[in-house]
Formats: C-alpha cells, structure tokens, sequence
C-alpha cells in the first residue's frame, strides 16, 4: 500500500512543478512576449503534460484495483517505479523552462526537484522495484 501510496505522491509532485512551470512561463516575458509562446518552451510543457496526464491515468488505475481488492506488488511496484522516473523528468524540464529561477526557492521549482529525488529513492529503489516486477512477469527471480 506505501508503494501505491508513493506513486500519488510522485503525481502531485509532478503536478505542482508543471502548474508552477506553466504559470511561470505565461508571465515571463523575453524579446516582448511570454515565453510560453516560444516552440522549444511549448515542447517542455507538453512533453510535462503527456508524462503527468500518463502518470495520473496509472495512479487512477491503481486506486480501482486497490478497491476491488486486486492490488499486487507488482501493480504497485511498476506504478513506483512508472511515476517516479516521470516526475524526475518532469521536475527537470520545469527547472530548465524557468532558466536560472528554477534554482531559485522562491519559484518552488527547486523544491520539487528536491522532493522528486526523494521520491525516486524511498519504499525501494528502481532497481528493487524493477526486480519485483521482473520476478513477476518472466517468472524468475533476479534476487534471492
């Protein structure tokens, strides 16, 4: 249940430094207008959207099969391993769209990428996470 509970996790973190990343960049402005009106910024925010909204749809799925009672390590392992790969992207590509504030406490970014390390880290590593997803779909176990 923690691991499930660590994927939501991952998915408010994400979502939280793409809406502060979006807002950041409709009220920057370079050269006259918003950066958010700039291609390569446009890309970020919708590689940020395609990564969260996937994520989120995982989570969603997760919560139904805890539900109806059919969660499984495994869902959730591949949900921790899923959504925290992502929100380490996520978080990253916020801090690059804001340039040298994303460092910055007082645009928040930097925190989220802070928190997203922490979640790539705890209730087991990608790898172990990997390891017990592995086991299950090929049926042979990688660890003892």
């Amino acid at each position: 249940m923690t691991r499930a509970g660590v994927a939501w996790e991952a998915v408010g973190c994400a979502r939280g430094a793409y809406e502060h990343a979006l807002k950041y960049t409709r009220e920057r402005k370079q050269f006259g207008k918003p950066i958010a009106s700039f291609q390569l910024i446009q890309n970020h925010l919708v590689e940020m959207l395609s990564n969260l909204t996937a994520m989120q749809t995982m989570v969603f799925r997760l919560s139904q099969l805890q539900d109806e009672g059919k969660l499984t390590d495994e869902h959730a392992s591949l949900a921790k391993v899923f959504c925290s790969l992502r929100t380490r992207d996520i978080v990253s590509r916020a801090r690059e769209v804001m340039g040298g504030n994303g460092i910055l406490l007082q645009y928040n970014v930097a925190r989220f990428v802070a928190d997203a390390e922490a979640i790539y880290s705890y209730e087991g590593t990608k790898e172990i996470n990997s390891l017990i997803v592995g086991r299950a779909i090929t049926g042979f176990s990688a660890f003892v």
